[in-house]
């Protein structure tokens, strides 16, 4: 397709064909087409990032049980933080930056509805993405609202150097627990103890991660915050304490399997009187803002840090940027730094 002198190219990203396991570059495929135009009550928005999230990968399974399924020849889906290039909307002004649901693509056509300001003097706009956009307040909801853990008591995070990750052992540093982070390596470990202050971190691929999860945990765990479910869920469940709390945020471990696995050992829920409970970060939505002004203040004063990890490159990059994800390779959110973002 050619385009004119001065006319945007818009990458676009579909996906190609549903994934076998971890998906690849070969399941997705990119098409260039010109910029959409920005109708009445519309912006434009210019794509600077693009959050990664393993959840996108239980979206493209075969599968019709669970929402907003991506079907191949689909957009894939996504949320970019941008800048405004172009208004037909009131209240929204060039140069604004802006999170924009439109999918994975170069530059997004959308109303009010698909829009949230990015106050950039707050958090850096890449943030947006991360630790203070869905991953921070997801995070911040469950230990303040659901856990709410207390000095003297123990928090287990699994997933503990992911995006919601990161940022829960912060916060529940911050109310005063004693935290531990289970996590894939050792390099990770030690950024969650020096880096973020987690008292403890434990790499599962190690074949003796349970019995280090023993030593750690003498008192037993008052919360576990389950963002990867299968075997480190289910061997954890053996540790909760009298009337503990097991929050489940996410299942990663899960996504790509054809039969997904629950666990074995719910049992010791009943012994200790414990409860297992589901958890969705949208039952908050009316509370954002609060949560933010929290966040935000903690930032200022140095007590929690919002890491994110950048894979820079195009929407063609989105799928390698997926597949290092799901390798472990980020720090925190991982984000696509689009050429655009400054």
């Amino acid at each position: 397709m050619s385009f004119g002198e001065n006319e945007k190219v818009n990458q676009q990203l579909f996906l190609k064909q549903v994934p076998t396991g971890i998906a690849g570059p070969e399941d997705f495929e990119t098409k260039e087409s010109p910029a959409p135009e920005c109708g009445n009550g519309q912006v434009l928005v210019e794509s600077h990032y693009f959050g990664l999230d393993a959840a996108l990968r239980l979206i493209v399974r075969d599968s019709d049980e669970f929402l907003f399924r991506v079907r191949p020849g689909d957009l894939v889906r996504g949320t970019a933080a941008g800048r405004v290039i172009e208004s037909k909307l009131s209240g929204y002004e060039v140069g604004e930056y802006v999170l924009a649901s439109g999918g994975v693509q170069n530059y997004i056509a959308c109303g009010p509805g698909e829009l949230e300001r990015c106050d950039v003097s707050q958090a850096p706009l890449e943030a947006w993405l991360g630790g203070f956009g869905v991953s921070g307040l997801t995070a911040y909801f469950a230990l303040i609202k659901e856990c709410k853990p207390q000095p003297g008591q123990t928090v287990l995070v699994n997933g503990a150097a992911g995006a919601v990750g990161s940022i829960a052992g912060q916060i529940a540093k911050l109310a005063g627990a004693t935290v531990i982070g289970l996590t894939g390596s050792e390099e990770k470990c030690d950024w969650l103890v020096n880096e973020l202050g987690y008292d403890i971190a434990i790499n599962y691929k190690d074949s003796d991660w349970y019995d280090q999860l023993v030593t750690a945990a003498p008192d037993r765990l008052d919360f576990i915050f389950d963002n990867v479910g299968g075997e480190v869920l289910d061997l954890s469940l053996k540790l909760i304490a009298m009337r503990g709390t097991v929050l489940l945020c996410g299942s990663t471990s899960q996504y790509a399997q054809e039969e997904m696995r629950g666990p074995d050992n719910y049992i010791w829920l009943g012994t200790m009187r414990a409860r297992m409970q589901g958890y969705v970060i949208f039952d908050y939505i009316d509370q954002y803002e609060e949560a933010r002004t929290q966040i935000a203040g903690w930032i200022k004063d140095g007590k929690l840090k919002i890491p994110s990890f950048a894979f820079s490159g195009d929407v063609c990059d989105f799928p390698e940027a997926f597949k290092q994800l799901y390798e472990g390779k980020n720090l925190g959110k991982m984000v696509l730094k689009l050429p655009a973002a400054i």
